[in-house]
């Protein structure tokens, strides 16, 4: 058989492709004049069920993936201002709502709908901390040193990985309310990033500024911050772990943030004397963005320790696995779920 020309081919692929785009554009408006169309029992049902789905959207299948691939990516690649390193410790705020399809019989927002949630708060804060310790591993194949001091960088794909989350409940969620979560960086230790995230009723936080949106209007600079309504705005409180990883080596927070240029590379010799101004009440007094050497290990480290004690205990917990017996005192049965 002869050969057809390069013309011909050319000519030939475009016919087909035309003829494929008429189709599945006829089948297109036909599938789009059926959606539309609520004539008769038929077209009532299927307004309530389009109803129904928009009243739910991030109940649907599928949703919870874009919610989370579109925190991540605008926070990795969209996000227009830099996050400075005396933010580190500063919440992330996303809002929200209860939907019908996230209450349960007691038609509050469940337990287990939480997670969810703040799945994406977390995901947030987590990628605008490391942002640019993930764009470098991910342009120059790693960055991490593989020890204190060593020039030679990881090599395989580095991996965000939670390692347990526990949350306590105190109040409810009526269906449709809305709510924020203010997720932030707690601390670390030397495997472990602990990230705390608190789901408050809206409009009871005001921050004296938006770090990461400065067009924003913060609070009165004489704003008076109510310890005790604060507290009584929270619905939930969670900690959360989570690990870097480059196949099954643990990278330590301390280099993941010091390759997102988040903290300073250490003095030599430093040893934390516990000596940083602080405030009456414990808390660091956080320095100007502008005052670089003011962001220093004192300031860090009394930040870092604070969190630290509450997440020693969340830490104890893994203990509870060695609970577990497998039945050696019997057990009172066997079940099937969905």
């Amino acid at each position: 058989m002869a050969a057809m020309s390069t013309p011909a081919l050319a000519s030939a692929i475009s016919a087909a492709a035309t003829s494929i785009l008429a189709f599945l554009s006829q089948r297109l408006q036909s599938a789009l004049s059926a959606c539309t169309d609520f004539s008769g029992k038929a077209g009532i049902w299927k307004a309530i069920a389009i109803l129904l789905a928009l009243a739910n959207l991030k109940m649907l299948p599928g949703m919870w993936h874009i919610r989370f691939f579109t925190s991540f990516f605008y926070q990795l690649h969209y996000q227009p201002t830099r996050i400075p390193p005396s933010a580190l410790f500063q919440p992330i705020i996303t809002s929200t709502r209860c939907t019908a399809l996230e209450t349960d019989y007691n038609i509050h927002k469940s337990n287990s709908t939480y997670f969810a949630d703040m799945d994406i708060s977390r995901t947030h804060l987590f990628t605008a901390i490391i942002r640019r310790a993930i764009q470098k591993s991910a342009g120059k194949g790693g960055a991490f040193p593989r020890a204190a001091g060593a020039t030679e960088g990881t090599k395989g794909p580095h991996i965000i990985a939670l390692g347990g989350i526990s949350c306590l409940f105190k109040k409810e969620i009526k269906p449709y309310a809305k709510y924020e979560m203010w997720t932030r960086l707690l601390c670390w230790d030397k495997k472990w990033f602990y990230l705390v995230t608190h789901l408050v009723r809206p409009g009871v936080g005001k921050p004296k500024e938006w770090t990461l949106q400065p067009w924003k209007k913060g609070a009165r600079p004489d704003q008076e911050y109510d310890a005790e309504k604060l507290k009584g705005a929270i619905f939930a409180t969670a900690i959360a772990k989570y690990v870097v990883k480059e196949g099954r080596r643990t990278i330590a927070p301390e280099l993941v943030l010091l390759d997102a240029g988040m903290v300073p590379a250490k003095p030599e010799g430093w040893v934390y004397k516990g000596e940083v101004e602080a405030t009456a009440d414990g808390d660091i007094v956080i320095p100007e963005k502008e005052d670089a050497e003011s962001w220093n290990w004192d300031v860090i480290e009394r930040q870092r320790l604070k969190g630290l004690s509450f997440a020693e205990n969340f830490v104890a917990l893994d203990g509870l696995h060695d609970v577990f017996d497998g039945g050696k005192n019997g057990a009172l049965g066997r079940y099937i779920d969905l």
